[in-house]
């Protein structure tokens, strides 16, 4: 079985120093010298390609991280490589489940009947080993209980409206998320991943997959509809004003949340608290010890923001759950701020995407304490180096590696030009002497910075790891995005559909990120296969973790896939009250 390569925090190998963010002029040079080398494509080794790393299972609970880069209306495309992972993520369930089931035909063959510990093929692929009915797997089961058909597909393509059309209406995946998925829509990303890290529009998806177990699918609909209402209008034309309404984006997740709160009748989504367990999060807090990450648990969500405190420097983490460094963490890691902070739902999605000059700054007061969030994008638009730091607090002495960090982007950047530029161009840009201006230019500046910095991150975190064919992955559309702004929404054709707001946007995004996804292996770009090739084998290798833990069983494999989430009765279909 293949190892995984030894983490930095081991001797001869350099810390990660640049998981917060700020690179020195060495490591940038490295970083450029190596993006500028011709790559091979690696097809015969073996270890090398990648393969034997995908269908390895080293241990069924080392972590497999989730990162979202910051991008404005771009994370949509992250969202179209999430559809695509879970696609193949599907096809290798059915794959593995045909073979498991191929085996019990084989075994079944030498008796004359199955006896009542055994199942049959039959049964096997229409749920898993010894779970299948505990998990309500048979159809009959699924129809009775949830009231949905069994048969569904793909939804039909929506126009950008309100966001309450988005509220699936069968409260499928929002009140059974112990069920296995009958069909590939129904998959959930939060029963492969054990943690989610956002900025911005990335803090947002992770919140939405993680936080809130939504589909994928249910994460696209909601960023075409939502869309609409936060682009579709501005607020002010004027440079350095604020362009945006966040007003939209509020009601949207509280709406998104109410939908699926199972703990409160007639819920609002106003209330609810961004961390798990908000009943006990006092005695949580008290404890002060880091986060136990053997105990069951779901998928955690952490979201990047920034705010004004002694760590101005690096990037604040708004946690779903409560964590505390030890004293035998790493000294090489960067310590974020402590604890979880009792922020709704709602807030910290503005928190997180409150970019300058497009929406303001949300605030919250803390016990008498007001404190300001912003964008995370200024301190770490690329949450992949923090998302690694804390994975090495998190399991000192539990995983040397996670089993897979894959990181998405929201396209390759073009540092000449980017969506922020447009907000400070024209004649003010030419004013010397103003402060104001001066003091919101330096924002601009730093936090384009911090956004072209994303790929020369990726660059340190596959050096860190020795490569990606192993447990770091990087998806990120390499052409095609690098000059669209952040806040692009441009009516138009969408679906076979004319005039349709930000329908331009939306295929243009569609479209990029298709073919980023099947082109072949470009030697500028890649470090060792094609896009597709990375999507397949990430695939593989969580499918393979999630069954490996299903397998196992027990109090964790339930937590985890959310069989002790609290359950409203009011909420469940075809459930007596």
């Amino acid at each position: 079985m293949t190892k995984t390569p030894t983490p930095s925090s081991t001797p001869g190998t350099p810390p990660l120093a640049r998981s917060t963010g700020r690179l020195s002029i060495a490591d940038i040079r490295k970083a450029s010298r190596s993006s500028s080398t011709p790559r091979r494509a690696e097809m015969d080794d073996f270890e090398k390609s990648g393969r034997a790393w995908a269908r390895g299972v080293d241990d069924a609970w080392w972590p497999c991280l989730l990162t979202l880069d910051g991008g404005g209306i771009r994370g949509y495309s992250s969202l179209l490589i999430m559809k695509a992972l879970m696609h193949e993520i599907w096809l290798w369930e059915q794959k593995l489940d045909a073979e498991e089931a191929s085996q019990i035909v084989e075994e079944d063959s030498k008796v004359d009947s199955p006896t009542d510990t055994q199942q049959t093929s039959g049964e096997l692929l229409r749920g898993r080993p010894q779970v299948a009915d505990a998990l309500g797997n048979h159809s009959e089961h699924v129809e009775a209980q949830f009231g949905v058909s069994v048969e569904s597909s793909a939804p039909e393509n929506i126009t950008p409206s309100h966001v309450q059309s988005t509220i699936h209406k069968d409260n499928l995946t929002a009140s059974a998320t112990v069920k296995k998925a009958l069909s590939e829509e129904e998959l959930l990303p939060c029963h492969y991943f054990d943690f989610m890290f956002g900025t911005s529009t990335g803090g947002l998806i992770a919140t939405m997959l993680g936080r809130l177990r939504m589909t994928v699918s249910e994460g696209l609909d909601l960023y075409r509809q939502v869309g609409d209402d936060l682009f579709g209008r501005r607020r002010s034309s004027i440079p350095l004003m604020t362009k945006y309404h966040h007003e939209p984006l509020e009601k949207a997740v509280q709406a998104i949340v109410g939908a699926r709160c199972q703990e409160h009748s007639k819920c609002d989504g106003k209330h609810d608290l961004f961390p798990w367990e908000a009943e006990r999060f006092d005695e949580i807090l008290a404890r002060h010890i880091p986060f136990d990450v053997s105990e069951p648990r779901v998928c955690q969500s952490c979201c990047l923001t920034a705010t004004h405190d002694e760590q101005i420097s690096e990037a604040y983490l708004l946690r779903s759950y409560p964590h505390y460094y030890s004293e035998t963490a790493p000294n090489w890691i960067t310590r974020y701020n402590e604890g979880a902070d009792e922020l709704p739902i709602w807030k910290v999605t503005r928190a997180t995407s409150a970019a300058p000059f497009y929406f303001e700054m949300v605030t919250h007061d803390f016990n008498g304490e007001e404190k300001s969030f912003k964008d995370g994008g200024i301190r770490e638009n690329n949450p992949s180096g923090a998302a690694l730091s804390e994975f090495h607090s998190l399991y000192e002495g539990k995983a040397p590696t996670p089993a897979l960090l894959l990181s998405v982007g929201t396209g390759r950047p073009d540092q000449t030009q980017d969506g922020f530029a447009q907000t400070w161009s024209g004649p003010l840009g030419h004013i010397p002497g103003v402060a104001k201006f001066l003091e919101k230019r330096a924002v601009v500046q730093n936090l384009l910075i911090k956004y072209t910095e994303g790929e020369k991150q990726h660059h340190q975190m596959r050096e860190h790891a020795h490569g990606e064919h192993t447990w770091y992955k990087r998806l990120n559309v390499s052409e095609g995005l690098q000059n669209m702004p952040l806040d692009a929404w441009v009516k138009g054709e969408w679906q076979g559909k004319s005039n349709i707001p930000g329908g331009q946007s939306l295929t243009h995004m569609e479209d990029v990120t298709d073919k980023y996804l099947e082109r072949d292996f470009d030697p500028k770009v890649d470090s060792y296969a094609p896009p597709s090739v990375m999507l397949k084998q990430s695939a593989e290798k969580l499918v393979r973790q999630r069954r490996a833990r299903e397998k196992m069983g027990g109090v964790r494999w339930q937590a985890f896939v959310g069989e002790y989430l609290p359950k409203r009765k009011d909420s469940m279909v075809g459930e007596e009250s």
